[in-house]
């Protein structure tokens, strides 16, 4: 495995999960800037960009604070962390110039433990990073692109096979670090024995389709094995960016298949520090999906 990535992620010991993980730095990039770690309390996975090796110090910076509490009792403790990890990007890309805009996408797992010692598992997700379900053989993407196509594809302005060529397929609408503040998506899912959660960068799903991810998850129960053949696929493909993918199994959760529930409450979180900053970001997001709606190609 091609591992450009000056990490050591470890492994999940958690009564949860076991974990498999993998990057490569793919077939174009001379630097590897998404960053991902796993310890006994989280997995996390960051995708940088900004010039120079600006997203990669915005990927360690947002990865290393998630991993600084442990012991969760509530998700919106991950969300909170999320924002502290903003916050600091953002004032070091201030006193850099040289990191000036510089960001980063990132999703997670974690468990949760209630006041009555229930377990769950925490969600979080800022920018197009994904978390996947694989359920009874079945791939559901869980967690929602922050994306300029995917705001088309929710107004029914495009739709799904056409946003794979739009123009615009790359540009992210919230992000870590690129702004004072950041709203974060977060939620919470019961685990189920047998399920298995896959949380990548973009550099696999722009390779790979859900089929065929979901053809390697199914044939290699193994977690380092799946997580190997995801990167190795998505390089034998063009492979143009940074790919990195984490593969959990659920070994501990509630056995009973015909009371599989996966619905849940998707929430987001403000950051009322700087709500202001992001109801004018908001408001210039709309102005630009407006925008590409009235220039929009009949054949788009």
């Amino acid at each position: 495995m091609n591992d450009n990535s000056p990490q050591n992620p470890g492994r999940l010991d958690s009564p949860l999960f076991t974990s498999g993980a993998a990057t490569d730095i793919g077939n174009v990039r001379s630097l590897n800037q998404d960053q991902y770690r796993i310890t006994k309390s989280i997995a996390v996975v960051a995708d940088g960009m900004g010039g120079h090796n600006g997203g990669e110090i915005a990927a360690e910076i947002a990865v290393t604070t998630m991993l600084s509490a442990e012991n969760f009792q509530s998700v919106k403790e991950l969300a909170r962390l999320v924002q502290e990890a903003n916050r600091s990007i953002h004032i070091r890309a201030e006193e850099n110039i040289n990191l000036a805009g510089m960001g980063t996408t990132l999703c997670a797992l974690s468990e949760i433990t209630g006041q009555d010692l229930s377990k769950r598992i925490g969600a979080v997700n800022v920018g197009d990073s994904r978390i996947y379900l694989l359920a009874n053989n079945k791939l559901k993407q869980i967690s929602v692109d922050h994306s300029v196509v995917q705001n088309l594809i929710d107004n029914g302005q495009i739709t799904e096979s056409e946003a794979k060529s739009h123009p615009h397929r790359n540009v992210i609408t919230r992000s870590i670090g690129t702004n004072p503040s950041v709203e974060v998506d977060f939620w919470e899912i019961e685990p189920i024995l047998g399920d298995r959660f896959l949380l990548c960068s973009d550099g696999l799903t722009n390779e790979l389709s859900n089929t065929e991810i979901a053809e390697i998850l199914i044939n290699h129960i193994d977690p380092q094995e799946a997580a190997d053949q995801l990167i190795q696929a998505a390089i034998a493909k063009d492979g143009l960016d940074n790919v990195t993918v984490i593969v959990l199994n659920v070994v501990r959760g509630n056995e009973q298949p015909e009371l599989r529930n996966h619905s849940y409450e998707l929430q987001s979180i403000p950051d009322a520090e700087n709500l202001a900053s992001t109801n004018e970001a908001s408001s210039r997001l709309k102005m630009f999906i407006k925008k590409l709606s009235i220039r929009k190609a009949p054949n788009l």
